[in-house]
C-alpha cells in the first residue's frame, strides 16, 4: 500500500517512527532524517514500511505502461519494476 507519511520519532536503536496520513504507525529504517514527509509503502499488516521516492515510483509507472503498450506480458519472471508496482498497489481498493 503507498500513503504519505510524517516522521514522529525513533525508537531506542534510532530507528524513525512514522505515522501515515490514514493513522497508521511504523518503523521507517531509510527515513532521511530532513524530512518531514515521505510517500511509503507497506504491507498492511506489517510494522515496517519503505521510503518511496517520486522519480522511482514514475520509472516504474513508465516500464508499466511500455509493457502494456507493447503487449509483451510477463511470460517470465516478474521483474523488479513490477514487484514493486504490487507492493504499492497491496491493500489498495
Amino acid at each position: 500500500m503507498l500513503d504519505i507519511a510524517i516522521s514522529i520519532g525513533s525508537d531506542d536503536k534510532g530507528i524513525s517512527l512514522v505515522e501515515t496520513n490514514h493513522g497508521v504507525h511504523l518503523k521507517a529504517p531509510t527515513w532521511p532524517q530532513d524530512s518531514e514527509s515521505r510517500l511509503v509503502a507497506f504491507n498492511p499488516t506489517s510494522k515496517i514500511c519503505e521510503v518511496i521516492w517520486p522519480e522511482h515510483l514514475a520509472v516504474d509507472i513508465g516500464h508499466a505502461l511500455r509493457m502494456l503498450r507493447l503487449g509483451s506480458g510477463l511470460k517470465h519472471k516478474k521483474p523488479d519494476w513490477y514487484q514493486r508496482l504490487a507492493q504499492y498497489a497491496e491493500g489498495a481498493s
